[in-house]
């Protein structure tokens, strides 16, 4: 954490701290970038014809990789407070995608809306992101 002096100064009370938090603010870019380039991928993938479904199938696949290596990253580096938090939003984000889910299947059958298992795996994303920020402002 940061914090300034009288005079203006940045005085730092955990040296640690800001490097650990660099890294997981990284971490989650990637991760969010990483998901960015897969729902990219999977619209593409609809779209294109031959080879081209083939060769971004293979894009997702790297990119699903990529994006749990620098989720368990994140997750590696986070104290008690952080790992509650993500728990938390986990927890929230649960709960609101077993909602949609069942709202979904509903309208579904009465045949209004067709909705992937893979949207709704996407959907999944949403609601961790609004726990991870509805839950981290709380504890600040």
């Amino acid at each position: 954490m940061l914090y300034h002096s009288l005079r203006g100064e940045n005085l730092c009370l955990n040296p640690e701290s800001s490097s650990i938090e660099q890294t997981q603010r990284t971490s989650l870019v990637r991760f969010y970038v990483s998901a960015l380039v897969f729902a990219d991928a999977l619209v593409l993938t609809a779209r294109l014809r031959s080879p081209w479904p083939r060769i971004l199938h293979a894009v997702m696949l790297a990119t699903s990789g990529f994006a749990v290596w620098t989720l368990l990253r994140f997750l590696q580096v986070a104290d008690e407070r952080q790992r509650r938090t993500n728990f938390r939003a986990l927890r929230f984000a649960f709960v609101a995608g077993l909602v949609l889910s069942l709202f979904g299947g509903f309208v579904q059958g009465f045949g209004v809306l067709h909705v992937s298992w893979i949207d709704v795996l996407g959907l999944q994303l949403i609601p961790w992101s609004v726990g991870l920020i509805l839950y981290s402002w709380r504890h600040q």
